[in-house]
């Protein structure tokens, strides 16, 4: 028989346990609440809130506004986490909350119901008619030095490294939207804002916090003040996102909802094996697809694994979550075909129905057309699904002037690679580029030769597609090999700078060259809609010289390229029915007037471009 002791001292044992036991089942935190507000009268009304805190398993919410209700509460694998699905309401209000209860225990948490703001000016997309200016916002412009240090955030300001920080931000930005505008550009795509707190955080692309403005950039309010200004000066604004991975510092990563939650862990996962094109290949197996696509880009990004319905969910609304604050007008996502393509058609469809006028391309990194058109919405190639992704990017095109501009490749490869435009469903919305933040500079790429430098970007800025410049390529910053060295500071941008290249009396004779050119054609770009979205009609080329027509309503512009080292004479005599009707061609770079008559001419210098406008009897 037991002592009396023995007895009392397991009677206080289960009680102490009991009590304990009650404790946890009743007391609870919530801190913090994904996504942090929504929208009255949004078609995309059903949601799913990620709520983080501790000893969620009993909980339960309910709204105080009767406008939105809860429908239903998923418990996590974690017990830190639950997923409410909520319906909202038509009925604004700003006052909101979420009541959390679990036993006599009571939580309320603030979320706004808002009213959204008038669509005008907001959500506009981008097109053919647009072109594009990327910015790598630390490298750009420093234009708020008390945001260079953010206490908490590891990877500290160090403009000498050449991967540090150097200080660029929303306010750098901010300051040179004229200048952006006054070269011609009238949409800007910045690489990713969000906050990166990583050993290396400078690029944006290992995101830490997806609803947060990275501190040392500014903060959330900066950003949407950035997208209003831009659009009260007739800029757009692309917003770059990155669904596929997140940086190894997120807080998630020391704290998993799901298991599933990424593609492996931190200790057993395997890199990806970049065959993009495996899967559209119909000869490709399973397993090649999946390494693909389920591999970690670095050791640095773990892999999202969006097949969680509840990541999925995550994802979608934090993308929409980021158009409705901002008002923003489209979406370059990266790294796409490292995604689960599944779930970043149902990511488009969901966006596209909410912003019809939207544009979203996908960060395709395949050169071969074959391979990189079935990604595009509307393919005509056969596959189990739509992607619903509207444009791609074309790094063919990219590709081709390399090999012939740089590489002295004969220019049919890129008479070659538009010939095979009728692989895509949509050639127009292709967003084309001569070089961009991970490929090396232009100019660099061409050894400094300022003639080839501009034949490509004459071929970029009048050729079919939505065309994109990199920061400093409009005044020939050489860049060298490496992210470090491509990816310079703009001079000017920076505090301690010895000149300002955003002002022309302090750039070089060579910069103002580049950027006179550039200038004078984005303008005649803009100034003729035929050039922007008009049909192109291009010829294989005639010893090294590639022309071609863009051609609208009445408007008919000429496009000479001469691939060749030496100038050379142009007879056009072959295409005479052109130029029926037409009385002569109007150099549109310096006036000159060629006469369209029997067996006219045009001169090309070496290495030279010609734009001209076919004009009519008046």
């Amino acid at each position: 028989m037991k002592s009396l002791y023995t007895i009392f001292r397991l009677t206080c044992i289960a009680i102490l346990v009991t009590t304990i036991n009650i404790c946890f089942a009743q007391g609870f935190e919530i801190n913090k609440i994904e996504p942090p507000n929504w929208w009255a009268g949004m078609k995309t009304n059903k949601i799913n809130l990620m709520v983080y805190g501790k000893n969620l398993t009993e909980v339960q919410a309910q709204f105080s506004s009767p406008g939105s209700k809860v429908v239903k509460i998923n418990k996590a694998e974690n017990t830190d986490y639950i997923f409410i699905d909520a319906e909202i309401g038509d009925i604004a209000d700003e006052t909101n909350k979420i009541i959390f209860t679990s036993g006599n225990d009571k939580v309320e948490f603030a979320f706004p119901v808002c009213k959204r703001e008038n669509a005008d000016g907001r959500y506009g997309g981008f097109s053919q008619k647009d072109v594009i200016y990327l910015i790598m916002p630390d490298r750009f412009s420093d234009g708020d030095i008390t945001n260079n240090t953010i206490e908490g955030l590891v990877d500290k300001y160090n403009p000498e490294s050449r991967i540090g920080r150097h200080g660029g931000d929303i306010k750098g930005i901010l300051n040179h939207l004229d200048y952006i505008k006054d070269l011609g550009c009238n949409t800007i795509w910045m690489t990713p804002l969000t906050e990166n707190n990583m050993g290396i955080s400078y690029h944006g692309y290992a995101v830490t916090d997806h609803y947060k403005i990275d501190a040392r950039f500014g903060s959330n309010k900066d950003y949407f003040d950035l997208v209003k200004e831009a659009h009260q000066k007739g800029l757009k604004i692309i917003l770059d996102h990155v669904a596929n991975h997140i940086g190894i510092n997120h807080p998630w990563m020391k704290n998993l909802p799901f298991p599933d939650w990424i593609n492996g862990d931190a200790k057993n996962f395997h890199t990806t094996s970049h065959h993009n094109s495996s899967y559209y290949d119909i000869n490709s197996d399973e397993q090649t697809r999946e390494y693909s696509n389920t591999g970690w880009f670095v050791k640095e990004m773990p892999d999202l694994n969006p097949r969680n319905p509840f990541l999925a969910k995550y994802l979608i609304q934090n993308t929409i979550w980021w158009i409705e604050s901002s008002g923003l007008d489209g979406i370059r996502e990266d790294t796409y075909p490292y995604g689960d393509q599944k779930f970043l058609a149902e990511w488009a469809k969901t966006i596209l129905e909410e912003y019809p006028d939207f544009n979203i391309v996908g960060e395709v990194w395949i050169g071969d057309p074959a391979f990189r058109a079935p990604f595009q919405k509307g393919s005509r190639f056969p596959k189990e699904f739509d992607s619903n992704l509207p444009a791609v990017t074309d790094f063919g095109f990219q590709e081709a002037c390399r090999d012939v501009f740089a590489n002295d490749k004969s220019i049919r490869l890129i008479y070659e690679l538009i010939a095979k435009d009728n692989l895509y469903a949509d050639p127009a919305n292709l967003v084309t580029f001569v070089d961009n933040h991970d490929i090396e500079r232009l100019i660099f790429s061409t050894n400094g030769n300022l003639g080839k430098t501009k034949q490509a970007l004459a071929l970029l800025l009048t050729t079919r597609g939505i065309p994109q410049i990199l920061y400093g390529t409009e005044i020939g910053l050489m860049g060298g090999k490496d992210h470090g060295a491509l990816r310079q500071d703009f001079p000017g941008g920076f505090p301690n700078d010895n000149r300002n290249a955003f002002n022309k009396d302090e750039r070089t004779e060579q910069e103002n060259d580049i950027f006179n050119f550039t200038k004078k054609v984005l303008e005649i770009r803009n100034n003729f809609t035929s050039i922007q979205d008009g049909k192109l009609i291009h010829y294989p080329p005639k010893d090294e010289v590639y022309y071609y027509f863009r051609v609208k309503d009445r408007q008919k512009i000429l496009v000479v390229i001469n691939n060749n080292k030496n100038s050379v004479k142009f007879n056009p005599e072959f295409i005479s029915y052109q130029f029926e009707n037409k009385v002569a061609l109007i150099d549109l770079m310096n006036g000159d007037e060629i006469k369209i008559t029997d067996g006219f001419e045009i001169s090309l210098e070496a290495n030279g471009v010609r734009i001209f406008e076919v004009k009519a009897h008046p």
